[in-house]
Parts: C-alpha cells; structure tokens; sequence
C-alpha cells in the first residue's frame, strides 16, 4: 500500500473491535456497524460545525487544518485498516482531514494522530455508546503539560436508529476550538 492511503485494498481484523475485546459487543448496533470495519470501507452522513473565535482559536485550528463552520454540511469518511491501525479520511463539505489510529498498549486505549498533534485518547463503550477521553497530548513529539491540554467531550451514540457522533474541544483561555456534530451511514450497510 503506498503512503498516502491509495492502492490496494487491505483485509485486516477490525481495529476497533481488536481495541475493545469484549466492551465491543455491547456497543449499541449502528455503533458496531461503522466500527466494524476490516477493509476500505465508505459512510457518508451530515453534520454542523461550529469554530471559536478567539484569534488563539482561529491560529490553533488553521494549524490543524480544521474544517471551517457550516450547517447541514455532506460528510465523508474514508475507512482504510492497516495493520496495527486505521486511517481516517474525513471530508467536512469540500474541506479534508486525515488522521491515524493506532494501539496505545493496553486495552481501550488508542493514540490518534493528525496534523502536528499526537493524542492519547481512552475509549469506554457501553449500552449507551461510546465516550472518548483525552489521556495525553504530544505536539511536535514533545509531550505537553496538562494544563495546555485542549477539554474534549466527544462521543458516539445512536439517535432515531442511526450513528451519531458529537465532539466538542475547547482550548485553555481561548474557550471553543470546534464542535462538531453529526450522523453516518455505512454505504456497504442496507437500510
């Protein structure tokens, strides 16, 4: 497979069920529908962003490459396994993101890359659906003190049947960063 994630097709066992052993089963169906994922695979849904406006905010979200505000915008999200990981290829409207997942070592935990940014993120699944938590931030490989951490509320549950995700991250001092929220749809899964 080349590096930017164009080639073949690669089978590989599902990484989030890998990554949940047990707690993946009691996710709610459309939870484990999306995550079930052990080659390319396509969801498409839509969502509104919403972006801070402190000038901090504005800086830190133009060097993620964050995407820019909008409602009722058309998502697309690329699910490519690889061993030892996944990448994402998200695209908000016409703006794109990518990012990289991979195992942190013990179980429910993962480290997700992207941009300049390396994050140790804790999942919990349950009945419910699942919760991410912020465990680590490395920025340019060095690790950052908590007190920089950016405050993330992020999720994924299931609202009239269908996969919802709604995640929130705020920075200190500069309040919002981005909150997006929104609904996917495997296109490979019947209705």
């Amino acid at each position: 497979m080349s590096p930017s994630g164009r080639g073949q097709t690669v089978q590989v066992a599902p990484f989030y069920r890998l990554l949940l052993g047990r707690g993946f089963e009691s996710l709610p169906a459309p939870i484990r529908q999306l995550h079930d994922v052990s080659h390319e695979t396509i969801a498409r849904g839509r969502c509104t962003i919403r972006r801070g406006a402190h000038p901090l905010s504005r800086l830190v979200g133009t060097l993620f490459r964050l995407p820019p505000p909008g409602d009722n915008l058309p998502v697309k999200v690329r699910f490519l396994p690889q061993a030892g990981g996944e990448r994402w290829f998200r695209r908000f409207g016409t703006h794109r993101i990518a990012s990289y997942q991979m195992p942190a070592g013990r179980p429910g935990w993962m480290f997700e890359s992207f941009g300049p940014g390396r994050f140790l993120i804790e999942l919990a699944a349950g009945s419910e659906g699942l919760t991410l938590s912020l465990r680590g931030v490395r920025f340019l490989g060095l690790p950052l003190p908590r007190a920089l951490w950016p405050q993330i509320s992020a999720g994924e549950s299931v609202e009239r049947g269908r996969f919802v995700f709604d995640v929130e991250i705020a920075l200190p001092v500069a309040g919002l960063l981005i909150h997006y929220r929104g609904h996917l749809r495997r296109e490979d899964v019947p209705d």
